[in-house]
């Protein structure tokens, strides 16, 4: 089958461009002699995990218990769980879990260690946990001048070993530079560098000294301590990515593919993609490097300015660009994340054919 024959509004993904993001990070980890557990939440594939676990990612990174049951039946078989668990049906998956593959867990407040704690001496058991750094994000995770006390708290719980420590540094995608992108990732590093330091003059052992977002992990010349680098975007990139000058649009495999249904006026369209596919993210922390809702490949005047559900609303310079009822336009979205988790399969394509579907196994499992 032809790309042609695709009905849209649909989502594609460039077989050659994925394998080469997986393979470009793969090569960043060996070449730095650290860890890749690429973060799952991007792709949610059984498909794609595999590939990254065949060019040699160590484990993953999930959001979500329910991603991590879903990934352990897909081959991981080590896997850090990004956020703390906390609820006693959880504690429970969680346990069972772990009886299954090596689950590493996070934790930034005695009170969800504590949760922990209570499980695993229920269970005869011990979690093993990292402790959650702030990077600068200011969302998860403690200052580094709160390490040493935390980390004396919680030896005295009995269930739960601390095995590191870990960043999310999320605030470089408020980057309007790849100056600010490379001073996120210094933070970063310094960060969970300076709270492994301080765990290791407490007596503990850091196994875990974790951290990544795509465009940090691309700008960090100096791994120093780093042991894992955790990116998830790079299977994809998106127009964030592109908007960061992490990559070009060149790169990006992933596109949303819409057609042209109404011209009401010329330099204003409509498509058949609204919020439901495409979805109206415009970047979770902030970068007003963003112009409307996806880059639309070989149309430089075209805006995607509005969504609704299912409709998408455009203008266009018809100078610049021709446009006509029936065209299928091609987009990469801004975040490519979001996308994936809006549609059960996407189309692997190459050279205008589409090769394989790819079922997007941990679709909305958000708990």
């Amino acid at each position: 089958m032809f790309i042609k024959d695709l009905e849209t509004p649909n989502v594609i993904v460039d077989l050659k461009k994925l394998k080469t993001n997986i393979r470009e990070m793969a090569d960043i980890a060996k070449k730095h002699n650290v860890e890749l557990w690429p973060m799952i939440k991007t792709h949610k594939s059984d498909y794609i995990l595999n590939l990254q676990l065949k060019h040699g990612a160590k484990g993953i990174l999930v959001a979500k218990l329910s991603e991590a049951e879903m990934m352990a039946n897909a081959g991981a078989e080590r896997i850090m769980i990004a956020y703390p668990i906390v609820g006693e049906k959880k504690l429970e998956r969680l346990y069972n879990l772990s009886n299954e593959v090596k689950v590493v867990c996070s934790v930034d407040t005695f009170e969800s260690a504590s949760f922990l704690n209570k499980k695993a001496l229920e269970k005869n058991t011990i979690f093993d946990c990292m402790i959650l750094i702030d990077s600068g994000l200011k969302r998860l995770g403690i200052s580094v001048d709160q390490v040493k006390e935390f980390y004396n708290r919680l030896k005295a719980l009995k269930g739960i070993r601390i095995a590191g420590v870990a960043t999310h540094g999320g605030h470089v995608y408020g980057a309007s530079d790849f100056d600010e992108i490379k001073e996120a990732a210094c933070e970063e590093v310094n960060c969970v560098t300076e709270a492994a330091k301080i765990i290791e003059q407490e007596g503990g052992n850091c196994e875990f000294i974790a951290l990544g977002s795509t465009p940090t992990v691309k700008a960090i010349n100096d791994f120093k301590k780093i042991k894992q680098i955790r990116p998830g975007n790079y299977v994809f990139y998106d127009a964030i990515q592109v908007a960061l000058g992490v990559v070009p649009i060149e790169r990006c495999a992933l596109s949303v593919l819409g057609t042209v249904i109404s011209i009401p006026e010329q330099g204003r369209a409509v498509i058949d993609v609204g919020s439901k596919v495409l979805s109206s993210d415009t970047g979770a922390h902030g970068n007003n490097r963003i112009e409307g809702y996806g880059l639309v490949k070989n149309h430089k005047s075209i805006v995607i300015n509005g969504l609704s559900e299912e409709l998408g609303k455009i203008y266009y310079n018809p100078e610049e660009d021709k446009l006509k009822i029936g065209q299928v336009l091609e987009i990469v979205p801004n975040h490519a994340c979001s996308v994936v988790n809006m549609v059960n399969k996407i189309y692997g394509v190459s050279k205008n054919k589409v090769i394989k579907e790819i079922f997007v196994t941990a679709r909305g499992l958000s708990q």
